[in-house]
C-alpha cells in the first residue's frame, strides 16, 4: 500500500469521528473534528512528496488541483489559522458532560457560515473525485 493509501485511509478514519457527534465531550469532538482537517489537508503534501506512488506529473499537478476545491482551501486557510475563519458550537462546555448532538459551525470573514459535517463530507468527496481523476 502507498504512502499515499496509508494517508488516504487515515484521513477516512477521522472523517467517520467527524460524523459520529452525538453523546461525545465537546473537547474530545473538537479534537477529532481539528485531526480531521489537519490529516485532510496535508494530503496534499503526502501526494506531492511521494515519489515511489505517484507519477511525478501529478504531483506537480496536485497544488493548483486543490486550490481549485473551495471546500479544500477552506479546510487549508483553517488549518493555517487564519483570522478569517471562526469555529463555534451549538453547545458550551462543562467538564466531563456528553452532549446529545454536537453541531459545530466554521463562520469566516464575510459571516457565510459552514457546518462542520457538511464541510468535512463535501472535502470527502473532494478528495475522492481527486484520487478518481489522477488514479492515485
Amino acid at each position: 500500500m502507498s504512502q499515499v493509501a496509508k494517508q488516504f485511509n487515515r484521513v477516512q478514519r477521522a472523517f467517520l469521528k467527524v460524523l459520529d457527534n452525538h453523546n461525545r465531550k465537546l473537547v474530545d469532538y473538537e479534537d477529532d473534528v481539528w485531526n480531521f482537517f489537519l490529516n485532510c489537508w496535508h494530503l496534499t503534501d503526502w501526494i506531492k512528496n511521494d515519489t515511489q506512488g505517484v507519477a511525478k506529473a501529478t504531483r506537480g499537478k496536485i497544488e493548483v488541483e486543490v486550490k481549485s476545491y473551495p471546500t479544500l482551501v477552506i479546510i487549508g486557510e483553517l488549518t493555517s489559522k487564519s483570522k478569517n475563519f471562526e469555529v463555534t458550537s451549538n453547545v458550551t462546555e462543562e467538564d466531563g458532560k456528553e452532549h446529545g448532538e454536537i453541531l459545530l459551525t466554521v463562520i469566516d470573514k464575510k459571516g457565510d457560515e459552514f457546518p462542520v459535517k457538511k464541510l468535512s463530507t463535501d472535502a470527502m468527496k473532494n478528495w475522492m473525485a481527486i484520487i478518481k481523476k489522477y488514479r492515485i
